[in-house]
């Protein structure tokens, strides 16, 4: 469907690096990472509007470099949602099909299933202004839809809603995707959004690309400890590869076998805080995991998860999400001391 190799993108002094990327046909990928990345970069350098300094970019093997942004068969969400205010609703939706010269007859079918799903066929008379953020944000979905684009560009289209408007929209998305065979790219810093709605999910960072993968391999196999901070996992520690099949951490005093050949060298060993397990003294010890006797520093109550640090009585912290009912079992609910246990099978090795 839409494959980008190698792109390198030249603007001013920002740079673009090493990009590369597939969206398969009916897929979501996710194009990850803080602000003033190049993440919007991207997209335009996709829609044309940004030149390419080298690296190609296809869509079903065609190359689209040279191509004018109307022909390229994209459609595209910018952040700014760009409604037009002396426009009815229905206008605005219209919009860019007029202007690509699809007939209203060939287009109504297709838009009518599109207000259909998106429950905006009571707003077609209104005007922008008489709107809220949710519907604004519906409109504007339905009229990049409205041509039929091979490819939808998504530029935090949903950024400024609050948290139940937003998970509403993105199961508007997904709907919409199944119903009419979406291929998206979006282009997005919140990392639940991305895992929500995503397969694949590439992760920026400093204007390279970081790393490409499904979204189980970036969650236990982030490619670096760049990428590791991004998506949040604060338990990592240094390591040394000692053979090809053996790592150790002395600062947790572990050393285990690995099932993968490595090279030698320094790396990190990481757990993510919501596998760090709590013990109670009386519990048996479990095989292939360490534990570590502390006392708890801090504790967050989060509602429905507790988040805690946690200082071992060798002085290293660890951050720990768990249930509160977990929490509870363990009387945890206030500082004092503890017992961890720290699973092999939950450990990864990070590069630096």
């Amino acid at each position: 469907m839409l494959e980008v190799s190698n792109l390198n993108v030249q603007l001013g002094c920002f740079s673009l690096s090493n990009v590369n990327f597939t969206l398969n046909q009916g897929d979501c990928v996710a194009i990850l990472g803080p602000s003033g990345v190049g993440k919007s970069i991207l997209l335009k350098t996709l829609l044309g509007i940004v030149p390419i300094e080298s690296g190609s970019i296809q869509i079903n093997g065609a190359n689209i470099v040279n191509l004018p942004i109307e022909k390229r068969g994209l459609g595209y969400l910018p952040q700014q949602l760009g409604l037009f205010p002396h426009l009815s609703v229905y206008e605005n939706i219209i919009y860019s099909a007029r202007a690509k010269k699809i007939p209203l007859s060939e287009l109504s079918p297709h838009l009518d299933q599109l207000i259909e799903i998106t429950e905006i066929g009571s707003l077609l008379k209104r005007f922008p202004a008489s709107l809220s953020g949710g519907e604004r944000q519906r409109v504007a979905l339905v009229r990049t839809l409205a041509a039929n684009p091979r490819v939808v560009l998504l530029d935090e289209p949903f950024t400024a809603l609050n948290a139940s408007l937003r998970q509403e929209l993105w199961w508007l998305l997904m709907k919409l995707r199944k119903d009419k065979g979406l291929s998206i790219l979006l282009v997005t810093h919140d990392l639940d959004e991305a895992y929500f709605l995503a397969e694949n999910i590439a992760v920026f960072i400093d204007g390279s690309q970081q790393q490409f993968s499904c979204k189980k391999d970036l969650y236990y196999q982030p490619a670096n400890k760049v990428v590791a901070k991004f998506i949040g996992i604060k338990n990592l520690f240094p390591a040394e590869i000692i053979n090809e099949n053996r790592v150790s951490c002395s600062i947790l005093g572990i050393s285990y076998n690995i099932s993968k050949t490595l090279l030698k060298g320094k790396c990190f060993l990481g757990i993510r805080s919501e596998h760090v397990a709590l013990r109670s003294t009386n519990d048996l010890p479990r095989e292939y995991e360490t534990r570590f006797a502390g006392h708890f520093k801090a504790i967050q109550d989060l509602g429905d998860t507790i988040l805690m640090q946690f200082m071992t009585d060798n002085g290293v912290q660890f951050e720990i999400q768990a249930g509160s009912r977990v929490v509870r079992k363990y009387g945890l609910l206030s500082q004092g001391r503890g017992v961890i246990g720290i699973p092999e099978r939950d450990l990864f090795l990070v590069q630096s």
